[in-house]
């Protein structure tokens, strides 16, 4: 197997280990689902648990394991099981007496971060500060790396940046990027809100770095240079010809571990886009989704075709209105109000483009997220309803059913097409029944003779 192809193989492998982070617990021991988003200091949770939300803050004693997708998470407790986690940012204070499963755009070890067992990461940036411990090995892909702190065992990664300033206990295997290509201007996550700095990319072991075996790394070019404090054992390189690494490259893209690795990523991607949304949808206007999930359960069919009229007049209309607008403005212009020409531009485009967002947030999203929801408790009434329909579960296990659906061929484009003119529909039928003026009474006179 080539360098290359053994990277795509870790990068996939980590992913995959990473999806755990949407599983459920299986197994006699009881659930428990935090609601608040925040477990309090000196609050003990005898069971595993489940924490959904905007921001998470664990502060408490969780006796199992600990299942979390936010968009900030922070542990600052213990946590004796293992720990799953999917976010945007991720803070360890506290420690896990398991392994940490994380996929996000960032995670920050701090200093009193403990990790008994294992790191297996995948995402941008990974920080471990001085003082933060991994007992044993630790697994991970992205673009950074920064180890301040130690890791017991084995560092294994593929990623374009590594610094190393902590100990090591025993082996790093590393691809790396090359030193020369800089700070790459194209990263996905590079401007990220919250986001930490970017490194210049390639490997860089520090005077203060402790590696207790051997270093073996893969890069386009030796990076000696780099390498300022030298491991017990021996300094491996294997090089990655750099004529050839871009056709290596093209042809890992067609491999099979690449293609698994990037459906998984693009279903991770989508499963927490669309629970993000639902849960702050539910949090915001929970009587009005169960309103529209109802209606769409009793007239999926008269939902379908409405949303479809619905759909078509929303776009056809925002762009007449566009057109409109634009006629206003340029009327105004023409017979000298040119202050009341600009008020009219931006006024009406600021309104018509505000109005089109938060349609297209329902065209695209909440239809989804509302199949999503019916999806779910089909499932958990058929297969266990004694776990009394909490939301937030119906809402997980919906989405990721329907994701899962929505990327078969053909079939996932047409459950795509039906979910959202169904949601739409249904949407359009509860307001147009709200704002429709109610039918006078009609009162009938029977004369007896």
């Amino acid at each position: 197997m080539s360098i290359t192809k053994k990277v795509v193989y870790w990068g996939v492998m980590i992913l995959a280990v990473c999806l755990l982070c949407l599983r459920f617990p299986t197994g006699a021991q009881a659930v428990e689902f935090d609601q608040d988003g925040r477990i309090e200091k000196g609050e003990i949770i005898d069971d595993d648990l489940f924490m959904s939300g905007d921001r998470l803050v664990m502060d408490g004693v969780v006796k199992g394991d600990f299942y979390a997708a936010a968009n900030t998470i922070v542990i600052n407790g213990v946590v004796h099981g293992s720990v799953f986690l999917a976010a945007q940012t991720i803070e360890l204070n506290g420690t896990v007496k398991g392994s940490l499963y994380g996929a996000s755009q960032s995670i920050e070890l701090e200093e009193n971060a403990k990790i008994e067992r294992n790191l297996f990461y995948a995402g941008f940036a990974l920080q471990a500060n001085a003082g933060s411990q991994v007992g044993k090995d630790a697994l991970f892909t992205g673009y950074q790396a920064i180890l301040d702190g130690s890791v017991g065992r084995d560092v294994l990664a593929s990623i374009g940046a590594l610094e190393v300033n902590g100990e090591v206990g025993r082996n790093v295997r590393v691809n790396v990027g090359d030193p020369e290509e800089g700070q790459p201007s194209s990263m996905p996550f590079s401007s990220a809100p919250g986001m930490p700095p970017m490194i210049p990319s390639g490997l860089r072991i520090n005077e203060s770095a402790k590696i207790g075996g051997t270093l073996t790394y893969s890069s386009v070019k030796e990076q000696s240079q780099g390498i300022k404090s030298k491991p017990q054992g021996e300094v491996i390189y294997k090089p990655i010809e750099a004529a050839d690494n871009r056709a290596r490259t093209a042809q890992a893209r067609q491999s099979l571990p690449y293609l698994v690795g990037k459906y998984v990523l693009n279903r991770i991607q989508e499963i927490v886009t669309l629970f993000v949304i639902g849960l702050l949808a539910l949090w915001l206007l929970p009587s009005r989704i169960e309103e529209w999930k109802q209606r769409m359960k009793a007239e999926p069919l008269a939902s379908g075709l409405n949303g479809f009229l619905t759909v078509l007049i929303g776009y056809v209309g925002a762009g007449l209105m566009a057109l409109v607008v634009l006629a206003i403005g340029i009327f105004l212009g023409v017979i000298t109000l040119g202050g009341l020409s600009q008020t009219v531009f931006g006024l009406g485009f600021s309104s018509l483009g505000l109005a089109l967002a938060v349609f297209s947030l329902i065209v695209a999203y909440v239809s989804k997220i509302l199949v999503s929801l019916w999806i779910g408790e089909i499932v958990i009434n058929r297969f266990v309803p004694q776990s009394g329909h909490k939301v937030v579960l119906v809402l997980i296990v919906g989405v990721i059913i329907y994701v899962l659906l929505r990327s078969i061929p053909i079939l996932g484009w047409v459950l795509g097409v039906v979910a959202t003119l169904v949601g739409v529909g249904a949407i359009y039928l509860v307001l147009r029944d709200q704002f429709r003026p109610p039918a006078k009474a009609v009162s009938i006179e029977v004369t007896l003779s």
